[in-house]
């Protein structure tokens, strides 16, 4: 469980800002940026100082125009376990422009968005070095629990325009694995409570041709490992936002904290925070309406439903005529049948077979 609620969003977004600020961010970036020249389109110069420094102050300055425009959001835990559920589903596509709320966006997850084991030992920055902690497995469990996004354009190469993601890992759940007591003040002092972990930027597509091929080259990269897979998870959250089933309300920053951050000069906007509800039936029908409905039952191509079934969620390519576009809609899961009638779970068995023209290895 993070260690988030939805009063922390203002306030991180402020660490995040001081962070950078002061130099801090600058220096961790530069030293993240190891294969800088891959990210520019240039893999020889990786390693350059020159060039890691350069990449470094692009992000940093992207991010700070980010987080300065950006709305807030805070997605809760049953929320964030929808959204994990969907994106299962949900087949890699490149977005426009007009698939995120907002210009620019910071989102917070009360519950990891993504986890996955990354096959390294723990590093993390202290007093300006990197330091490492020893685990047993060789393995770091990487949670990914906050992202932002914003335009980006890579320099006018991108004519239409594009997007830049960064995603964010909780300090406390670093701080909380480490296993030398020695880095613990040093992780503190060194950085924000979001810590950086990974970036990603796609151009919008110009054409449906185009779109297709970033949409090819997208779904050889959907694993959990690809920060394109990290950005699928947070266009499914975007996408269900847009959904009847997604409960939105805004909520303003609590006095003390506005009041701090007017002084300080930061933005004061509300919070906006995405629940997951149930569906609800405000009509009630008439006694009469009752029975006749009752007596029909609901019909399942022309006949009658005797069992009440859960229907799995799914993704449907929907039509937008006042876009002009298709966009991935989420059919929320629902129960079919009547209220009363006797519950049924059916369940589905994968069965795992030899190809015939398969050959079996031999020891």
């Amino acid at each position: 469980m993070s260690t988030f609620g939805a009063d922390d969003v203002p306030a991180l977004r402020r660490d995040l800002l001081e962070w950078i600020r002061d130099g801090r961010g600058l220096r961790f970036h530069a030293r993240m940026s190891h294969d800088a020249g891959t990210r520019l389109g240039r893999p020889e110069l990786d390693g350059h100082p020159g060039v890691m420094g350069t990449y470094a102050e692009m992000l940093v300055e992207h991010e700070v125009k980010t987080l300065r425009r950006a709305e807030l959001y805070f997605v809760t835990a049953e929320m964030t376990d929808l959204v994990r559920t969907a994106a299962a589903d949900l087949p890699a596509f490149a977005p426009n422009a007009d698939d995120f709320p907002s210009p620019a966006g910071l989102i917070v997850y009360e519950t990891p968005l993504v986890e996955y084991q990354r096959p390294e030992r723990t590093a993390v920055m202290v007093n300006g070095r990197w330091a490492v902690s020893p685990r047993d497995d060789g393995h770091e469990e990487i949670g990914v629990t906050a992202c932002t996004w914003g335009p980006y354009n890579a320099g006018g190469n991108w004519r239409h325009g594009g997007v830049w993601m960064s995603f964010y890992r909780d300090r406390a759940e670093i701080l909380a694995r480490l296993q030398d007591d020695s880095l613990l003040d040093g992780l503190r002092a060194d950085h924000a409570r979001l810590v950086p972990d990974n970036e990603y930027g796609i151009a919008f597509p110009a054409d449906e041709a185009n779109k297709a091929s970033l949409e090819e080259r997208l779904a050889e990269t959907d694993k959990p490992a690809y920060t394109s897979y990290w950005a699928k998870h947070l266009m499914a959250t975007l996408l269900l936002m847009r959904q009847p089933l997604v409960y939105q309300r805004a909520e303003p920053i609590r006095r003390g904290l506005r009041r701090q951050l007017e002084r300080s000069g930061y933005p004061t906007g509300d919070i906006r925070i995405l629940d997951a509800r149930p569906r609800r039936y405000t009509t009630i029908p008439r006694d009469d309406d009752r029975q006749a409905a009752e007596q029909a039952g609901p019909e399942e191509g022309g006949r009658k439903i005797g069992v009440r079934f859960p229907v799995r969620g799914f993704w449907r390519n929907q039509w937008y005529p006042s876009r002009g576009v298709h966009r991935p809609k989420w059919i929320d899961p629902h129960w079919r049948g009547p209220d009363d009638a006797p519950i049924t779970h059916p369940e589905r068995v994968r069965v795992l077979r030899r190809h015939p023209d398969q050959e079996i290895p031999r020891a």
